[in-house]
């Protein structure tokens, strides 16, 4: 009797201890949710009330300056602050460079003769050399111009140029060739013979081809007749608006894929093809472009 008055005892403790442990437990359950400001409260602090700032989205390439090559260091010889814009720098008769930038800016071009065995198609203009960025982008264009129309190829009248030419309307003096920058190259089609001739390739199909298609390699036309500013007997006549004064068929410049798509489709020209010129005004990089600060 004694023994079963003695089980029935231990079986109290044992029930009052696991309840005693369970009020406690809920005790100090409670007291955690109340200084936390209870349980939804608390989810609310960790992932709302203080949430990490959203990361900077990337910035595309129609959208920031390009980095400037290491003749940047020149980059304001001859007052030129659009150097500083990198495969959108310009260069004409009023955006000016000086001759230690065209000399800095050659040591940094690629020879596409021979790391992509492009040719040059007129002698005595030595190689054409090209940015490192350009240069596969105008070797892949190539290659396509030629599976587009076989029989037909591509070659350079001349890329870079150390000194500018004295020959009218269609050429500049050193220091405001857009062939300074090292994106540009004039291109020939061989059928067609070796001359510069406007009039015969905008005729062709190859040609009207290259202008349709060369911005999905990064290339524009970089002086489309659209914005020539009138005959070309007339003296070069940059304007305020974005002409150019100058119109050419085979002076193709190197700008990247993402502007040279807004420039062909004319992003900021009411759906027209855009010149270089105004597109930077377009897009506020340059306020004035008849002024050079």
């Amino acid at each position: 009797m004694k023994k079963r008055k003695w089980l029935i005892l231990v079986a109290v403790m044992v029930i009052v201890a696991v309840v005693a442990c369970l009020t406690l437990k809920w005790m100090l359950g409670s007291a955690v949710k109340e200084d936390a400001g209870g349980e939804d409260t608390k989810q609310e602090v960790v992932e709302g009330s203080e949430e990490p700032e959203a990361p900077e989205p990337e910035m595309g390439e129609a959208e920031v300056d390009i980095p400037v090559p290491t003749a940047s260091g020149l980059q304001f010889q001859g007052q030129n602050y659009t150097l500083t814009f990198g495969r959108l720098m310009l260069i004409n008769p009023i955006f000016t460079v000086g001759t230690d930038f065209i000399a800095a800016r050659r040591g940094e071009l690629v020879d596409m003769t021979a790391e992509y065995g492009v040719n040059e198609g007129l002698a005595g203009n030595g190689r054409p050399l090209l940015d490192p960025e350009a240069a596969p982008h105008l070797a892949e264009m190539i290659a396509d111009y030629r599976s587009a129309y076989p029989g037909h190829d591509l070659e350079t009248r001349s890329c870079f140029r150390l000194v500018g030419t004295q020959c009218g309307r269609l050429c500049y003096a050193t220091g405001t060739s857009d062939h300074h920058t090292g994106y540009t190259c004039d291109l020939i089609d061989p059928v067609y013979g070796t001359e510069l001739d406007t009039d015969l390739l905008a005729q062709h199909p190859e040609w009207q081809w290259l202008k349709e298609n060369s911005w999905k390699y990064g290339f524009i036309d970089r002086f489309p007749l659209e914005w020539a500013g009138g005959p070309m007997s007339e003296p070069i006549n940059i304007t305020a608006d974005g002409t150019t004064g100058v119109y050419e068929t085979w002076h193709y410049r190197y700008v990247g894929i993402v502007v040279a798509r807004e420039i062909a489709e004319g992003k900021y020209n009411g759906g027209q093809y855009d010149s270089l010129e105004h597109y930077l005004k377009a897009t506020g990089r340059i306020e004035n472009l008849l002024v050079n600060r």
